[in-house]
């Protein structure tokens, strides 16, 4: 089954210079490339939901037909995804600006108290075996390999 991408489809309506049916996307398709109409309908349906879904193209009354893009708008719709992809800085209120001011002398607390975290967090990360069974003895002496 022939893979489909979204150019072959737009230069087919443009080509068409109509809306048009999947019939006929498919028709010309099959006539412009020599292949057989019932091995590209399936995927030829599938590029054009996409399209449609992705806001390429639209369809009325079972047409389909090419969404009119200029520079413009494609513009303000890339500025709009930058818009919504950066959140807005969080303003601190004045309490809460407060409340950190007066947590200055337990600071040392909290750094005492990380330190300690870490370092049991280090001892944890030591050899985790303890014992060696007595028949398995480990020798400094690596044995060459033939």
């Amino acid at each position: 089954m022939p893979n489909f991408n979204g150019a072959i489809i737009v230069h087919t309506l443009q080509l068409l210079k109509l809306p048009a049916t999947l019939r006929q996307i498919v028709n010309t398709i099959s006539t412009h490339t020599d292949l057989p109409e019932k091995a590209i309908k399936k995927p030829v349906k599938q590029t054009l939901e996409m399209g449609k879904r992705l806001g390429f193209l639209q369809k009325m009354d079972g047409r389909y037909y090419l969404v009119p893009m200029t520079f413009e708008s494609l513009m303000s719709e890339m500025q709009a995804l930058d818009m919504t992809d950066k959140p807005e800085p969080k303003l601190k209120s004045k309490k809460e600006k407060k409340t950190f001011k007066s947590e200055g002398s337990s600071s040392k607390k909290q750094l005492k108290l990380t330190d300690k975290v870490k370092k049991v967090a280090d001892d944890s990360q030591t050899s985790t075996i303890t014992m060696v069974p007595s028949e398995l003895k480990v020798s400094s002496k690596h044995k060459a390999v033939k």
